[in-house]
């Protein structure tokens, strides 16, 4: 129904939209989120491009969704003490200044050759050359989300907190300010802090929803119960190191996202761009904390170790969300393994709570209706994110 609707309007405009989609490609999760909503773009006949860096290049190549693809600089995260620390990233100005100005250049020269009707960004900042075109600027970002959330948990957050102050909250300011519409992925409908931001579904991969229905009406298991769990590690640079080795496993372990020698029950399948089989299987999932691993891991409603990058205040308001709605725990590289085998070993999820019946997770065709409306008309129907239509939910078994 939404597909057919915009191709009416498109086809009554007497021109299809044209969106650019400016991505950090510093991890994956940007990417995979992205795609989803670019799928959605292009089945209604709107044209892509993407630009974008590292991960993102490899995850876009050979995608039949997009039109062009290109490359530009990535911005990075400053580390003290080996996490990752605000006031180290703010001592590299230097060099980040000396990166934007690349990451501007490579937009202006791509804007000379496609000229979109909207600009999406996910995690990127260097968009003076959107803004002195008066290109509409939407953007995919939970910022808003992390701040209202940090603020609750302040007390509890240690080791964090120049992290949120310097670059988390720094974020929602820039997207406060300077975006014309920021679509928040939240898994339940609550207020926003600012009516410039609107709460969406989750965005998850069109390949996630199926498989993702379909367990989530399997009868929950017990520790006990399990066959297979998988450790979905980050693809960017700050992915966690486990130590597997010197360990009985009383079930198979699918590490993806690293290399490495397998043995016994321990599989290494390496970094991978297709995941959904390996996630449709398992029995419980531990992951980093970016949010996209963890949208997919509320969409399948297993159980889910949390593994928050040190430092990293988003990454800890993730893990939080994790434990409150539910979803499963927070835990460190040094204590996930000792808890999920204690927790096998007493046959019981020590300390998890109950789940909401239901989560939202239709974000990525809310985005695209929204996207699609500032490229018709430079505005957007504040009741379709509202209160939004068409929003399947994963219920409880």
């Amino acid at each position: 129904m939404f597909v057919a609707f915009v191709k009416r309007t498109m086809f009554h405009s007497g021109m299809a939209a044209s969106c650019l989609f400016v991505i950090n490609g510093l991890g994956l999760g940007n990417s995979t989120r992205c795609h989803a909503v670019i799928e959605q773009l292009a089945a209604a006949g709107c044209h892509v491009h993407v630009l974008t860096s590292g991960n993102g290049l490899a995850y876009f190549e050979g995608k039949q969704c997009i039109e062009s693809l290109h490359s530009m600089e990535s911005f990075f995260y400053s580390k003290s003490g080996g996490n990752i620390s605000g006031w180290a990233t703010l001592k590299s100005i230097g060099p980040l200044a000396k990166l934007a100005r690349a990451k501007r250049n490579s937009l202006e020269q791509l804007l000379d050759k496609v000229n979109p009707d909207v600009a999406v960004i996910d995690s990127e900042y260097a968009i003076s050359p959107l803004r002195h075109r008066r290109t509409p600027i939407i953007a995919i970002n939970n910022s808003e989300v992390v701040v209202t959330e940090f603020l609750k948990r302040r007390r509890q957050a240690k080791g964090v907190r120049s992290h949120f102050w310097l670059v988390e909250f720094s974020d929602y300011l820039f997207h406060r300010h300077y975006c014309d519409l920021v679509l928040s992925p939240f898994p339940v409908r609550t207020p926003t802090r600012h009516p410039k931001f609107r709460r969406i579904g989750l965005i998850v991969r069109p390949t996630v929803k199926e498989p993702a229905a379909t367990a989530s009406l399997e009868e929950a298991l017990s520790p006990r119960q399990l066959r297979q769990v998988v450790f979905m590690l980050s693809g960017s640079v700050h992915a966690t190191q486990i130590n597997f080795n010197d360990r009985q496993f009383p079930f198979a372990v699918e590490v993806v996202g690293r290399s490495g020698e397998s043995h016994g029950k321990v599989t290494f399948h390496g970094r991978q761009m297709n995941n959904t089989a390996l996630l449709a299987r398992a029995d419980a999932l531990v992951i980093n904390g970016g949010y996209s691993a963890l949208s997919e891991s509320f969409a399948f409603r297993k159980p889910t170790f949390v593994l928050p990058v040190p430092g990293h205040a988003e990454q800890f308001v993730n893990a939080s969300l994790a434990s409150d709605l539910g979803l499963g725990f927070s835990v460190t590289e040094q204590d996930v393994l000792d808890r999920l085998l204690e927790m096998h070993r007493q046959d019981c999820w020590i300390g998890r709570k109950p789940m909401p019946p239901a989560f939202e997770i239709n974000g990525d065709v809310e985005a695209a209706e929204a996207i699609l409306a500032w490229a018709r008309d430079g505005t957007y129907r504040r009741d379709w994110l509202v209160e939004p239509v068409r929003s399947p939910r994963i219920q409880a078994a």
